[in-house]
């Protein structure tokens, strides 16, 4: 009898484990708007959840940063996804909205990963039959990559989409560095920003991102200087890095980034690679990269699709974007998304 309570009880806290599976859920929408809350090790994780959840497709948003929150994707740039399929926005934890206990000790890529496990089971199980697919953005593509490789996670997602994703990080600092340097140097040559590129090429000839955090994030930031000196941000969204919904941008604020323990966090991922472990990896995949990504080049692109195990696997460039090709060229993008998912589902 005591294991017969005790049995009951322990299904109980499974299922209060993933807080709000059930709660308010009225049913499979046409135009859904709904939002779930996972909870994981100290974690509360927003999912908002919105388009049409009918067509048994869930895009799920993996955020870059880390700490950016998923709602700095706008309303314009997944506008044709939600017409088609339903579309979560997952805030990662001590990002946008999540909340939950201090998990200071537990902010790490593993745990992380644990989570993303989490929010996939959540979405099984609320979305019975529900195909996903896994929408990934720059930290997001490091992120959703060891998700993917660990065990039968996989088995879970019909298909990866990859814009612009850093799933190895020194090797995106490399590739950053000479770009800065390559492009600078034609820049300089050309009297255009004269100045500014000088600054940035003498300050990466003179400093090695792998050996030193401090250069690695000055590069990064100059990385998003030069696409504004490249004149790459021409989008045509008029909601371009505006977030659905104010107060996530005060938020993101107050997590990660401005933390100590953000700072120990990202520079613990300096080292992650998984360029050796993308083999394990053979469902659909689709790359979808800026030509002019100082943070992401194209290097990395091509890094990935030749490790890739996918027996369908396609990379394509988009010319008048840098680092958010899916803010910059959004219709092409989901145009792009939407003939895979539509393969693959």
């Amino acid at each position: 009898m005591k294991n017969y309570i005790f049995n009951i009880l322990l299904c109980f806290a499974l299922l209060l484990v993933f807080t709000g599976c059930k709660k308010n859920f009225t049913g499979l929408s046409a135009t859904a708007n709904e939002i779930f809350w996972v909870t994981n090790n100290g974690a509360d994780m927003p999912v908002w959840v919105k388009g049409n959840t009918r067509s048994n497709v869930m895009i799920l948003i993996i955020h870059g940063g880390p700490g950016d929150g998923a709602y700095s994707f706008s309303d314009y740039e997944t506008s044709s996804l939600r017409e088609k399929y339903g579309v979560g926005f997952w805030d990662q934890r001590n990002a946008g909205a999540s909340s939950g206990n201090s998990n200071i000790s537990d902010l790490s890529l593993s745990q992380m990963e644990n989570d993303l496990e989490a929010v996939v089971k959540v979405i099984k199980y609320r979305y019975q039959g529900v195909h996903i697919f896994l929408y990934a953005h720059s930290f997001g593509g490091l992120l959703t990559s060891a998700y993917l490789v660990k065990d039968t996670n996989q088995n879970n997602i019909n298909g990866l989409i990859d814009i612009d994703g850093a799933h190895n990080y020194p090797l995106c600092n490399n590739l950053s560095k000479k770009m800065l340097i390559d492009s600078g140097t034609v820049q300089i040559k050309a009297n255009k920003n004269s100045m500014d590129w000088q600054e940035i090429v003498n300050y990466c000839n003179a400093n090695d991102p792998l050996n030193s955090y401090l250069a690695a994030n000055q590069i990064e930031a100059y990385a998003h200087k030069a696409e504004s000196l490249m004149e790459v941000n021409n989008s045509t969204s008029t909601n371009l890095f505006t977030p659905e919904d104010p107060s996530a941008t005060l938020s993101n604020y107050l997590k990660l980034y401005y933390t100590n323990a953000g700072d120990h966090f990202t520079e613990s991922l300096q080292m992650a690679n998984y360029s050796n472990q993308l083999n394990h990896i053979t469902i659909p995949a689709l790359l979808l990269w800026g030509k002019y990504d100082f943070t992401v080049p194209s290097g990395v692109a091509n890094d990935a699709i030749s490790n890739l195990s996918s027996s369908y696997k396609k990379l394509v460039f988009f010319d008048h974007s840098g680092h958010r090709p899916m803010m910059e060229e959004p219709d092409a993008v989901q145009a792009e998304i939407c003939t895979f998912v539509d393969q693959f589902k």
